[in-house]
């Protein structure tokens, strides 16, 4: 026969009772959670400073300048942009943006 009871007991977490078993299983569950979070800490710093160090032993190229574009020929003295403009009118209050 089913009894459910007995299976829900099952299921359930228990901590130990004596005090020592509950302190080093706490320890067991803190180290659990720092000691991966350190060694990525410390993977992470590793694959920094080798990133850096290849930059700093990688020889040097001379800076090229980009190349520029040909810009159309300007008409005028090209102190200004010479553009179509319209003006917008604004909505007045009440307008929801038409």
């Amino acid at each position: 026969m089913f009894r459910p009871h007995l299976v829900w007991s099952f299921l359930q977490p228990r901590r130990p009772r004596h005090p020592i078993v509950s302190a080093l299983l706490s320890l067991f569950a803190i180290c659990a959670f720092i000691v991966p979070l350190v060694i990525g800490a410390a993977v992470a710093a590793v694959v920094m400073l080798a990133g850096l160090l290849l930059r700093a032993l990688r020889p040097s190229r001379p800076m090229t300048p980009m190349p520029r574009a040909q810009a159309a020929p300007a008409s005028g003295d090209g102190d200004f942009i010479d553009a179509e403009y319209s003006v917008l009118r604004k909505p007045g209050p009440g307008v929801a943006g038409r």
